[in-house]
């Protein structure tokens, strides 16, 4: 039995709908909390060699939405994150 080949280009078109569905859904998926915390503490024992367990995340105002404050007692940073994840800025560096 020969399909019709209205048929193939339904699905051919179907695939396509649904394969550009899912690639847009994939790029707007938002990291967690638990994410951005665990970047800005990879960051801070990246930048001064401390301890990714200094770190703590808190909510933050307006742009920032997770403040990561990092303190060893040697060297404190605060990373400020905005909802997709990016780094907006940091602040710190070594203890006088």
């Amino acid at each position: 039995m020969k399909l019709p080949r209205i048929l193939y280009w339904v699905v051919g078109l179907l695939l396509v709908i649904a394969g550009s569905l899912g690639f847009i859904a994939g790029q707007n998926a938002l990291p967690t909390e638990t994410a951005v915390i665990e970047a800005g503490a990879d960051l801070f024992a990246e930048q001064t060699g401390g301890a990714r367990t200094a770190c703590v995340g808190r909510p933050g105002e307006g742009e920032v939405w997770i403040i990561v404050r990092c303190d060893d007692g040697v060297a404190a940073r605060t990373y400020l994150f905005n909802r997709q994840g990016r780094l907006l800025a940091f602040e710190g560096g070594p203890r006088a």
